[in-house]
């Protein structure tokens, strides 16, 4: 059954039970049943119908998480149609490539969060600046509170539901029974560290397909908790946020802003969390600066009559109190943030997979199926292999139908249904895949060695004062490193401000530095802070070969930013944007071959 079906049936199942809770404009949370979910849907794809969007017609939706992100979604393919998710980040040229790729017929608009009162930084404005451009748009529809702009294709959520009031919920059940298991459910586009994005079309047999997958082993009760949070416009953002919360009928909770997701957390201890690993280290972080500061927790925990009850006081204030199972995806995570968060018995586990995998391929769970350092073992039903220069290749029911309207990048990806991940890895005698790059990120030094930046940058990452690292080494005698400073641990360690009162926003959190009588720079440029990171380094470099050894490094006077394009919206980073944007710091790492001197 697909999934637009499984909503029918839950809103006749639990009607009057919560689906999802979203927060109104004092903050508070607002619940929405099951019933009235799929009434709003309903009445949705009743509009979208009257606006003569056909079968297999595309529908982008330009917005981050909200009640209504979700609730077109659905109502996009209940009537048969495509959904087209648009980072609420993306740039005016991002937004004019993807709609205009993807065909799309309407676009609905939503919010940015992370504006910071920037308006140019908001959606519509965004989009209003290429209206003109987007060749096959019939209408822009505005969500609630959003800026009105002037334009003959732009009208207000009201006006577009007005729009279906006179068509029949007949016509909305017969385009529901046409749907085919092989039709396109969902364009989802990569996020183009290398290029324009591909748009990776997935099937409603795909979703299906994972999700059996992932129910497998991962099965939760109507009405449990998680956070809705990865962007819609994110492939696993899909997978959970629009299919399996929709096949368990759990209760999801939408982040009004991605920067508040461990504090929504710590409110509602959520049974389920999916983040990437940048999340899961700050908190990472933040425990491990609690337990190392308090001896009573230090020491506690080593006792076994202390060891349960400050586990779970520990588990509470991480929000992850009431956490059944959480999944780190999208980058490698340290492997030694894994075992502390299991050393507190809290289960975190890593998983692996793509855009065109339909999100999760491979995942670690539970005991014997666990190997940390490992993405876990392939799902049921599909099959891996490892071509002769590295590369894993995938085959199973959730590879991608294909990139739309890019049939050559499709014939080079998928060869003899054999999906070529571009990922670099192993797999061992038991069957766990190891992760190791990127290959067309695998840099070749000056002497001809191999070096996976990704697994290397992550170990350093596990250095509290980093936010981010980015290696160096492409055709290189050495490797260096560009480091950015987490100005949250500066302001903790630092400064000693109580971690609770420390905001969540980069900006806010420039400010709070500023309020407290110093400027980013004191520390970017401080000597001491430099020899404490070069330490580190020192003692980490021992993990690696020589020739992976980052033997110089530069502290950057601010992190790496979206808007800056050094950063997808999942928080990858763009190795080629990077190295424009620092082309200078990275020339100097080369003007002498003295090493470690900064």
């Amino acid at each position: 059954m697909i999934t637009p079906k499984h909503l029918i049936e839950n809103a006749k199942k639990y009607p009057d039970k919560v689906a999802l809770s979203f927060k109104d404009n004092s903050g508070n949370w607002v619940p929405q049943s099951w019933s009235e979910f799929y009434s709003s849907t309903e009445l949705i794809s009743r509009s979208l119908i009257a606006c003569g969007v056909n079968k297999n017609d595309k529908v982008s939706i330009y917005s981050y998480n909200r009640k209504e992100w979700v609730e077109c979604y659905a109502a996009i393919q209940i009537i048969n149609a495509a959904a087209v998710g648009v980072y609420h980040t993306c740039s005016s040229s991002e937004v004019e490539w993807i709609v205009n790729n993807s065909e799309s017929k309407i676009v609905f608009v939503g919010n940015n969060p992370g504006d910071n009162g920037e308006n140019e930084k908001m959606p519509v404005h965004r989009l209003n600046q290429i209206i003109d451009q987007l060749q096959g748009i019939e209408m822009i529809v505005l969500m609630d509170g959003v800026d009105q702009i002037s334009n003959e294709k732009v009208v207000t959520w009201e006006q577009f539901l007005e729009k279906g009031k006179n068509i029949d919920a007949q016509q909305v059940m017969s385009r529901l029974e046409g749907i085919d298991s092989n039709d396109t459910a969902s364009i989802i586009y990569t996020s183009g560290t290398t290029g324009n994005p591909k748009g990776v079309e997935l099937t409603h047999h795909n979703f299906n397909f994972e999700l059996d997958c992932l129910l497998s082993f991962l099965r939760y009760d109507q009405g449990e908790k998680f956070i809705s949070w990865l962007p819609g416009a994110h492939v696993f953002g899909q997978a959970l946020d629009n299919h399996y919360w929709i096949r368990t009928a759990m209760h999801m909770f939408i982040a009004d802003n991605p920067l508040n997701t461990v504090d929504i957390a710590k409110e509602i201890q959520p049974s389920l969390f999916i983040s990437v690993p940048r999340v899961y280290e700050k908190v990472y972080s933040n425990l491990k600066s609690a337990v190392d500061s308090k001896a009573i927790l230090k020491y506690g925990l080593k006792l076994p009559v202390l060891n349960k009850l400050l586990m779970k006081k520990l588990r509470a204030a991480a929000g992850f109190g009431n956490l059944k199972f959480a999944i780190s995806g999208a980058a490698p995570i340290n492997p030694d943030i894994l075992r502390f968060f299991q050393s507190l018995d809290i289960p975190v586990y890593e998983g692996w997979g793509l855009t065109e995998t339909t999100a999760g391929a491979t995942l670690n769970y539970w005991n014997e199926n666990n190997k940390i350092g490992s993405v876990g073992k392939i799902f049921p039903n599909t099959e891996i292999k490892v071509a002769d220069d590295g590369e894993l290749l995938l085959k199973g029911d959730n590879i991608m139908k294909g990139y739309y309207n890019n049939p050559e990048a499709t014939n080079t990806d998928i060869i003899d249904g054999w999906f070529h991940t571009g990922d670099v890895g192993k797999v061992d005698e038991e069957g766990f895949v190891f992760i190791t790059g990127r290959k067309k990120e695998i840099y070749v030094s000056s002497s001809g060695k191999n070096i996976a930046p990704l697994v290397i940058e992550e170990t350093m990452k596990s250095i509290p004062l980093i936010s981010q690292c980015f290696l160096i080494g492409d055709d290189k005698k050495y490797c260096s490193a560009l480091f950015t400073l987490d100005v949250g641990v500066i302001l903790r360690d630092k400064i000693g401000i109580d971690i609770n009162t420390i905001p969540k926003d980069p900006l806010q959190q420039i400010k709070m530095l500023e309020d407290n009588s110093h400027t980013l720079s004191d520390f970017t440029d401080n000597e001491d802070i430099f020899n404490e990171i070069k330490e580190s380094v020192n003692k980490l470099n021992m993990e690696f070969s020589n020739p992976e050894q980052i033997k110089k490094f530069k502290i950057l006077p601010r992190d790496f930013t979206i808007d800056d394009g050094e950063l997808t919206p999942t928080l990858k980073i763009r190795r080629k944007q990077i190295n424009e944007n620092w082309s200078k710091a990275i020339q100097a790492l080369y003007v002498s071959e003295n090493v470690n001197d900064g």
